[in-house]
């Protein structure tokens, strides 16, 4: 009750707003779970390719049976051999070099090769093998040659090339090849020869022959042979073919 007998009226009830409550939120696939279904795609691309290439290989050698070629220098001949006092190598090394293909449906395609010679831990030439096509079982035979100019060396190097009269030498040819199948052709990869157990002296000239004598005028006789160097004398070396692809040696 106030003064003057009035009631106050009652507060007015206001009620409180709703309160919206927002919309539930979808849950997210986090980065982590598409970083593994991607890793996990991926291991079955690369182990189907892997168990495809294995497939092909297969098939290949089932059916080409591929073998290495080999390669051997069969003749040498050490036509000059000269150290200076200042221990400089002047030299020339004349060398056959022959190569079997053992595979029937596979010919390989060189390119030039490097050829590098050494005696008493030094080199003492160095020449180039033309490149050749090597047909399906196939031997072939090339000639080529190694020389130095003043080739300065050790000390030590040259007093041994000076006392010796017979060399062991040894043999390093670097090269590319491709192997062709009909008419594929494939790219070339980095192979190397490596050759040891050559033994070789300095070669000494022929005598001249003498003239023969004036034949009948009624007789054949057949021309007369010429006059050269010392032929070239055979050889048991031992080499061996490496391949590289990449960063694999075979």
């Amino acid at each position: 009750m106030v003064p003057g007998g009035r009631v106050p009226p009652p507060p007015m009830y206001r009620p409180k707003p709703l309160q919206s409550r927002p919309p539930p939120r979808r849950p997210r696939r986090s980065v982590r779970g598409w970083c593994c279904v991607s890793c996990m795609w991926l291991i079955v691309v690369l182990v189907g390719l892997v168990f495809l290439g294995a497939i092909a290989a297969g098939v290949f050698y089932v059916v080409y049976h591929p073998q290495l070629p080999t390669f051997a220098v069969t003749s040498l001949r050490l036509a000059s051999l000269n150290i200076s006092d200042s221990d400089a190598v002047t030299s020339r090394i004349e060398f056959t070099v022959t190569a079997r293909n053992p595979n029937d449906k596979i010919a390989f395609a060189y390119g030039d090769i490097a050829a590098a010679f050494s005696a008493d831990g030094g080199g003492i030439g160095d020449g180039v093998v033309p490149g050749f096509v090597h047909p399906p079982g196939n031997t072939t035979v090339v000639r080529a040659a190694a020389t130095a100019e003043a080739l300065t060396v050790d000390p030590v190097q040259a007093a041994a090339l000076r006392s010796r009269k017979s060399h062991a030498l040894s043999a390093q040819m670097d090269g590319k090849v491709g192997f062709q199948i009909g008419g594929f052709s494939s790219k070339r990869i980095n192979v190397r020869v490596t050759c040891a157990g050559i033994s070789a002296s300095l070669a000494k000239p022929e005598p001249a022959a003498e003239a023969p004598a004036p034949a009948p005028a009624h007789t054949r006789h057949s021309p007369p042979r010429g006059v050269g160097g010392a032929k070239m004398t055979t050889t048991d070396a031992k080499c061996k073919l490496k391949v590289k692809i990449w960063i694999w040696t075979f």
